[in-house]
């Protein structure tokens, strides 16, 4: 009884905790709509802030430092700024955050578009990477037309490098045996501990991707800059700079202050304009377009390491998790929506677990069936499983830089028994036949357990180049150079036809357009799938956590449910309004 009282009280504050914040939110978000929409508006970026693929945060996550800024929000962003006769300009802001390579190269492209509407660019920036790297950062910062640097601050604008540490040596010396098996000589996923250095043909594939990914960096600043490409590659060699050595360079424009930086945007757009980030820009104008005129498509995110399902443990774990569960099902639900025209599968995953990648494999195959065009953007990376998952695309759009491919499959464990015998453990036990326990780590493979293990990898790594070969109508004997654990990047792979066209989510949402065969008119409104649990849905599910011992509890948690149809459209208004991608968004990017 005490134990039941105890959490009811607390179950009460939780609930009063909750309104108060709710009230808090819904006080600020009734405050900025009731202020008039500026007439004049400058659009800031922050890249201080981290840049995620997709908002799986909760307005409850209040132990988050600082939220992510959704990719896809910043381009939309961009693109409607540049068509808004309110927007005067755009500035963005750098500090020590880092975009990654793939989403500067998109946002890169977004501000192509944007500088042709004739409208002012200008990027702050304390520092380009102080003492660390700073080429992304200053890779992105090229493409503004005017760029200003805080006196002290560096520009860190070096070479591309890849290294990765091996722990061979230090295994031997603990007693630890990296037992892995692959497919094929490429796949360098368990390299680190079995070896003290690449092996000479990884290395070699290694050097060849860096070298690629640093002509994609000098071509970006040439091109925005307006140099010679082996000007920027001499810069690069000769890196980091001062920053009387960047504006001697002309890495910089100019060298200032943040307030002096406020006052040229004042004297610039006019000191009754505002400057508003991109979530605030896009609630001022999320809900202007003619929705008369539109398709919806689903867009789901494929993020993490793939496995058949969430481990649990969070939203710690999960949002670095791949569902083939939760992935196939949406497709299923999408497959199934008859508003939903066609798909749009985002993809950034490092790979996973094989049959997890078929089953998401097999719930496109069944969307496509449907009548539904599947259109694949790949993000980072959308290696081994990534790729798998990706395979059957009606279209593969990868950015230049995303490392994709890794035609490849390892396996095997960390034996671990000479690290048992040294610290005086030993492991017994029975079993009926002696591959039961192959996986222990307690003892090496034997022959005839190694020789399983060879013999599951064949099939798994057979079935992955036929599927491929078939998904991609390569020849297979073109297969053996394409495959065998190389990976490549987006660049490189649509050379070689395991990508069809190279560009971000505008070249993807054009592809849609043209599957569907839509005129420029016709709006596209994507809506994620699946669908993100509401602030109430989330509310409910730790207190379901919370009190499931309780029958008493239990009861009033059925009410407080069927009380979300009611109160979701106040929760809509009061969380989700600032949240545009994460419910519903209406795009009309043009190439």
């Amino acid at each position: 009884m005490l134990k039941f009282v105890t959490r009811l009280f607390a179950l009460i504050g939780f609930l009063v905790v909750a309104v108060i914040v709710g009230s808090a939110i819904l006080a600020a978000h009734m405050q900025k709509r009731a202020e008039a929409e500026p007439n004049k508006v400058i659009l800031t970026l922050d890249f201080d802030r981290p840049i995620a693929e997709q908002n799986d945060t909760s307005p409850f996550d209040l132990a988050l430092e600082q939220e992510p800024v959704v990719l896809f929000d910043i381009l939309h962003a961009i693109d409607k700024a540049a068509e808004d006769p309110y927007v005067k300009g755009l500035v963005a802001r750098f500090g020590t955050e880092q975009p990654s390579l793939i989403q500067a190269q998109e946002i890169r492209a977004a501000l192509a578009r944007f500088r042709k509407s004739g409208k002012f660019t200008y990027a702050y920036g304390t520092d380009f990477g102080e003492f660390g790297l700073g080429s992304r950062a200053y890779f992105l910062a090229s493409a503004f037309e005017n760029i200003w640097l805080q006196p002290v601050g560096t520009v860190s604008l070096t070479g591309v490098s890849l290294q990765s540490p091996f722990a061979k040596t230090a295994l031997d010396k603990i007693g630890v045996v990296a037992d892995f098996m692959q497919r094929k000589e490429y796949k360098s996923f368990m390299e680190m501990g079995e070896r003290d250095s690449f092996s000479p043909p990884v290395k070699a594939e290694m050097q060849t991707m860096v070298d690629n990914l640093s002509d994609q960096i000098a071509g970006g600043i040439a091109t925005s800059r307006k140099w010679d490409i082996g000007h920027v590659k001499d810069l690069m060699s000769r890196g980091p700079y001062t920053d009387e050595e960047a504006l001697q360079e002309g890495l910089v424009t100019r060298l200032a202050y943040a307030d002096e930086f406020d006052d040229e945007i004042d004297r610039k757009a006019g000191k009754d304009a505002k400057q508003v980030g991109v979530e605030t820009y896009l609630g001022f104008t999320g809900g202007a377009e003619d929705t008369k005129n539109e398709k919806t498509v689903a867009l789901i995110y494929g993020t993490g390491l793939i496995l058949d399902k969430n481990p649990g443990g969070g939203d710690m774990i999960s949002g670095h998790v791949m569902s083939a569960k939760e992935i196939a099902g949406a497709f299923d639900d999408a497959a199934d929506d008859k508003d939903v025209k066609a798909i749009l599968f985002r993809i950034d995953s490092p790979g996973g677990s094989p049959a997890a990648s078929e089953t998401i494999r097999r719930a496109m195959i069944h969307a496509e069936k449907k009548g539904k065009p599947v259109i694949v953007s790949m993000g980072d990376a959308a290696a081994s499983g990534g790729y798998w998952c990706a395979m059957n695309g009606d279209k593969i759009i990868a950015d230049p830089a995303t490392l994709t491919g890794s035609i490849g499959v390892v396996a095997g464990k960390f034996a671990s028994d000479g690290l048992l015998q040294k610290l005086g453990l030993s492991v017994d036990g029975v079993s009926t036949a002696e591959n039961a326990g192959m996986w222990t780590v307690a003892a090496p493979f034997t022959p005839m357990q190694r020789a399983r293990v060879n013999a599951l990898l064949d099939n798994t790594y057979n079935s992955f180049v036929s599927d491929v070969a078939a998904a991609r109508k390569i020849p297979m004997a073109k297969m053996p150079d394409i495959a065998e654990g190389r990976v490549w990047t987006g660049e490189q792979a649509v050379k070689i036809g395991l990508v069809d066209e190279l560009g971000g989510y505008a070249v993807a949402l054009a592809a849609v357009r043209k599957a569907l065969k839509l005129d420029e008119k016709t709006i596209i409104s994507i809506e994620t799938f699946p669908l993100q649990p509401t602030p109430a849905e989330r509310v409910l599910k730790l207190m379901r956590r919370f009190g499931a011992e309780s029958a008493m509890l239990s009861s009033s948690l059925k009410a407080l449910a069927g009380m979300q149809t009611a109160l979701q459209p106040f929760l809509a208004n009061v969380i989700g309004a600032d949240s545009p991608v994460s419910a519903r968004m209406l795009v009309g990017v043009r190439e």
